[in-house]
């Protein structure tokens, strides 16, 4: 099963003293899926919407097309 997890990465006050908090999100991938893609940890991948998809690829795969 593959989840996605909203995770907080910092706060700042604008000049008006509004809090914002932004946060990233993160996909958790079983090991056994990356290992069968043969991707590592660290590559970089593209990211491409797809209508309500999402594709990830390396970024190499994507120079090639």
């Amino acid at each position: 099963m593959v989840k996605l997890q909203k995770h907080k990465a910092y706060t700042y006050k604008t000049e008006s003293g509004k809090k914002i908090e932004h946060y990233k999100h993160t996909i958790v991938v079983p090991e056994d899926t990356i290992n069968q893609l043969g991707w590592k940890t660290g590559m970089e991948l593209a990211v491409i919407p797809k209508g309500n998809s999402l594709v990830l690829k390396p970024e190499e795969a994507e120079e090639e097309e």
